[in-house]
This record gives C-alpha cells, structure tokens and sequence, in this order.
C-alpha cells in the first residue's frame, strides 16, 4: 500500500459508499476488527487482554476483535470507558466468553485502546497508566487524527493499526508508536481517488507481521554512486557559506554534511576557511564568495552571523540564478530584514528554508501569520514567503507554497542535538545541488537514521553528538540504499 496519509473527511468520506453497500450489519466493522485481532494475537499470544471501551465504532471495532481473542483462548476483558458500547458488538463480546470490568485496572499482556479513534482529539476524561503494551486503533486516544495536537490526557501506544490510508497523525504525533495499516473492504480503493499527503518514518524497529499489514518505515533510496561519465564536478557542486569567529564549529559540521551526502565537490567561503580545509581538505576553500568558483546550490546560515557583512552575502546569493538553502543565521536575517524576504519571494529559483520551531515562530511573527497547528501552519508559511520551507522536528515538515506537504518521522529524538541542524544543511546541500530540490524528505530521513546509528554503542543506545551524525551519514545512506 501507499505511504499517503489522509484527513478524517477523507477517511470518513470513502468509507460512506462502502457502508452502504454492506451485506450485513457491522460488516465493515468485523473486518477491522479482525485485522486488530490478527495484530494482537502477535502482540499478547494467549495473555489476558484489557480493551478500553468507547461508545461509538472504535469501541465496536474493539470488542468484535475482543471477541475473537477470547474465541482463540486469551482471557479478555473490557471497560466501557463512558458507561455504553456498541450493542451488536457487546453482544458477540460476551457471547465469545468475554467480561466486563468496572476499572481499567489489573495485570495484563496488551491493552487495545478503543476508545476515541478517527474523531478522538481532546483530553479524555481520565488519567490511564499501563505497564502493558497498547495498541489504539486508528489513532491513540486523544490524539488528533488531523493534526497530531494531544489533549492533556492521551493515550501512548505502542503499536497503531489502521485501515485503508494512514492518518496524518501516524507521522506528526510520537505517541502513535509502531504504526500498521490495513486494507478493509476496498477502503485503500476509494481513498486512492482522494488526493493525500506523503509520509514516511526514518529510523526504527523492522518487524514482520502478519499478511496484508504494512509497517510504516523507511523507503528505500536510489544509488549514489557515481555514473559511468561523472566526475567531481557533475555529481553536484555546493557552496557552503557558514561559520565566524563566534562559531567556527558551525562551518566544520555544515561541510562534514555535505562532504559525507556527495560524489561532488564541496566549496567553502568564509571566515572559517582555513579551519575548514584542516578539518576536511577534500573541501575546496577560500574567503569570499565572489572568489567561490561555480556551484550549482548554495547553503546560507549556520552560525553565519547576522551583521552588515552577512546581510549582503546573503544577498548576494539570492541574487544568483541557483537553488539556495537558508538556515539558522540566515533565518534570523530574514526576519529582520524585510527586503531580504522580498528577494525570497520574487526568486525565479528554488528558495528552501529550514527552521526550527523556535525560528519558525519567529518568522512568522515577522510576516503576520497566525496559523493554528504545525501542518497548516507550515503550509502557511511557504505560501507567504513563495519557498520551500522545511519546518524540523521529531515530525519534520516540508511545505511547497504550490503543492503538497510531506512529513518525515524521524523515528527517535537522537537528532536534536546542538549542531545536528548543521549537519543537517549541508547534506540537503549537496543532494540539491546533485538533484535538485524536489526530494528534500531524503536528506531528512538520511540525517535521521544517521542520528539513530550514531546513538548506538557496543551497550545500546547513548546520547550523540553532531560530529558523530555527520560520521555516520554514508553509513545511513548505504542502509537506506
């Protein structure tokens, strides 16, 4: 299946024909059902079972699959989490021999969260704490399907399953653990009719489940070795202007970044220059960029600085007809300065900018804009600014002032370290400048699982370092290759 996800009117509004067309009550219902069955059998074996109870589907869809569990040997019990439940599905429940608790409380093996599902954003009424594992259909409990916003009191899954397309949710909300998919009914059918946003996870555990259930993980990536007739030159050519006197490291990681993401040549301009060169004399350096040589991308920003002198650098390569990426420093000079932001718009070339959320919040200020949640907000700030923005975070999201998002989970936190985004501009440098600007979630989902390798030791996993990620870059591109 796809790795596109979809709005709840979307879901809702592919399931409406199929409802329609049941043959018998729940019909759509059961077969869900079984998929979480099917799911929990792997998760719990023959161990006792908890289900969270809600009144409406999500409930009914628990218990049918409750009921299975109890008919296949688990000892399963359920809580009606609002006093009601589904009644055809409560009646094959009990039927099959399950049993109705009055607290969600107890030793159990795996609980299966039932309770809010498509339509569950909000806090929930209660604080609930498992030591068992949980596996939420559709979308944890009070966690927003559309956004993936949490109330104060939500849910933590560990496992999700869905059906037909995956949830927004599925790659903005950690909480959604290992995300599965199913197809029910031709649901995958209809909601291919429906336009919908890509997604996709970097780093994470692999496993093996049953048939017709999908994992979302790490899409594979094209080779980038070389071809017959390249040279260092035409595997993609970037500039790196980054670094000063109060942040010499910077200039260091961004070329360790684009250095390990390219065949091609990497060049430097800068103060850093000589710093640059003892650290990596593969790069070729030197002070200013007018003396940089030919490029075909440029990467503006970290730890720059943001005086006179840096203003006009940045000026003058946006004034040049090539692909610029804009981080850090380089975002701050866009907010102060509003005709900088006015080159930006009025560009004829790919413009990408790389905030944080504390520098996307700052840029937003700037230009007046008060979009609500991080999807719709980023969505909003590429359209403003006319770029490319890629908004980074556990969920990174990468808006298109004319086209769709796309969002990358990262798959752990590994990454958010004091100049991992360095490195991080440099590799989406150098795969710009080698192919261009439309595939920026690879260079995300690189820069992630090299996070992920990099935090690994000999005893498990450890706090990492920027330098480290950089070191693991080529390693997370040949595993993903």
């Amino acid at each position: 299946m796809s790795n596109l996800a979809y709005t709840a009117d979307q879901i809702r509004a592919a399931e409406a024909p199929l409802l329609d067309a049941q043959e018998h009550p729940d019909q759509l219902m059961q077969a869900a059902a079984h998929q979480v069955f099917r799911v929990a059998r792997e998760l719990a074996a023959k161990g006792r079972v908890l289900l969270l109870v809600g009144k409406g589907g999500n409930g009914g869809d628990a218990l049918y699959a409750g009921a299975e569990l109890a008919m296949s040997g688990c000892n399963v019990d359920a809580w009606r989490a609002f006093d009601t439940a589904q009644p055809r599905a409560l009646e094959a429940f009990r039927n099959a021999g399950g049993a109705l608790v009055d607290s969600p409380e107890g030793d159990y093996n795996l609980v299966i969260d039932g309770i809010l599902g498509l339509g569950g954003a909000g806090d929930l009424p209660w604080t609930l704490s498992f030591n068992a594992p949980i596996l939420s259909i559709d979308v944890p409990s009070g966690i927003s399907a559309d956004t993936g916003e949490r109330g104060a009191n939500h849910l933590t899954a560990d496992y999700t399953i869905t059906f037909g397309g995956w949830r927004l949710a599925h790659a903005l909300a950690p909480e959604c653990g290992v995300q599965l998919l199913a197809d029910i009914g031709g649901l995958a059918a209809q909601l291919a009719t429906s336009p919908g946003t890509p997604i996709y996870r970097a780093s994470g555990p692999e496993t093996a489940w049953p048939d017709g259930i999908t994992q979302l993980g790490t899409p594979t990536l094209g080779t980038s070795e070389p071809g017959f007739y390249d040279d260092k030159y035409t595997g993609g050519v970037v500039g790196i202007r980054a670094g000063s006197g109060t942040y010499p490291g910077a200039a260091i990681l961004c070329t360790a970044g684009a250095v390990a993401a390219t065949p091609g040549m990497v060049r430097y301009a800068g103060p850093q220059a000589l710093e640059v060169v003892r650290a990596h004399p593969e790069v070729v350096a030197t002070d200013s960029i007018d003396s940089a040589g030919r490029v075909q991308a440029w990467v503006f920003g970290p730890g720059a600085g943001t005086d006179a002198d840096a203003a006009r650098d940045l000026e003058r390569i946006l004034g040049m007809q090539l692909p610029v990426l804009i981080d850090a420093d380089g975002l701050t000079l866009l907010e102060k300065h509003a005709h900088l932001r006015q080159q930006v718009l009025s560009r004829g070339n790919p413009t990408v900018v790389t905030p944080h959320d504390g520098e996307f919040a700052r840029l937003r200020q700037a230009l007046e804009l008060h979009g609500a949640h991080r999807l719709h907000g980023t969505r909003e700030l590429a359209e403003a600014m006319g770029c490319t923005v890629v908004r980074k975070g556990r969920a990174t999201i990468i808006a298109n002032p004319d086209g769709p998002a796309e969002v990358v989970d990262i798959g752990s936190s590994w990454a958010a370290t004091p100049g991992s985004g360095d490195v991080l501009a440099g590799v989406m440098g150098a795969r710009i400048a080698r192919d261009g600007a439309e595939r920026l979630h690879e260079s995300v989902i690189v820069h992630g699982e090299a996070a992920a390798l990099a935090a690994r030791t000999e005893f498990g996993v450890a706090q990492t370092s920027a330098s480290d990620i950089a070191r693991r870059i080529r390693a997370a591109t040949a595993k993903l290759s």
